[in-house]
């Protein structure tokens, strides 16, 4: 019973992650995401292409299939399945099955396993990356932080478990792998030039050029 939990955990928790909310959002707008701006289906491309109406949705949801997940691994098998979960469900984000591999770059997932994970801290370093965001519009740099915070921060305060150290490491790891682009601009002293334009209004595929 408790090897079917497990895969029961692992296998939903990596399929909620293959579920590519900005992908589903662009289609409703007659757009394919995946072919516009950087490709991505993350928050950013999704603002950067339809606005921010769509990117806020794209980020809820994002964020959602991170508590979902963690949720589930907590009912069925304690702390250690929200820890396995957590982690398989940003890998279906950043690898979706469906979608060839092609997915987001995990931030706003991760933050949505962070706030079953730990609450309190998620909630901080949430808040933290929207101000700096807000104030910089430079997305990468705060995503970053935040991400490598909470692991730096939550595997201090787990009291040692195995499961929870394992999660926050492997979400660090796994978010910095995807931002190694970004992190490369950032070397290059170019990624300030990457900022988000909060002048321009977009609501949907009708102001697409």
């Amino acid at each position: 019973m408790t090897v079917f939990k497990w895969i029961l955990v692992l296998v939903v928790s990596y399929l909620l992650g293959c579920f590519q909310t900005g992908v589903a959002i662009s289609r409703y707008n007659n757009v394919d995401i995946r072919s516009k701006g950087s490709k991505s289906t993350g928050t950013t491309n999704v603002f950067r292409v339809m606005g921010a109406k769509a990117s806020l949705l794209t980020f809820v949801g994002d964020i959602l299939k991170g508590v979902l997940s963690c949720l589930l691994g907590l009912w069925l098998l304690g702390n250690a399945g929200a820890s396995m979960a957590g982690i398989a469900v940003v890998v279906g984000h950043m690898f979706p099955v469906f979608s060839k591999f092609r997915g987001g770059k995990g931030v706003a997932t991760s933050l949505g396993t962070s706030l079953v994970m730990n609450p309190v801290l998620g909630l901080i370093l949430l808040a933290f990356s929207a101000v700096g965001i807000a104030i910089t519009r430079v997305v990468s740099v705060f995503s970053l932080i935040s991400i490598v915070a909470f692991a730096a921060i939550n595997s201090f305060l787990c009291g040692g478990d195995g499961f929870e150290i394992a999660y926050s490491i492997a979400l660090a790891v796994l978010v910095v792998f995807a931002h190694r682009s970004n992190i490369q601009r950032m070397v290059n002293g170019t990624e300030m030039n990457n900022r988000l334009d909060f002048s321009r209004r977009k609501t949907g595929s009708r102001n697409l050029k």
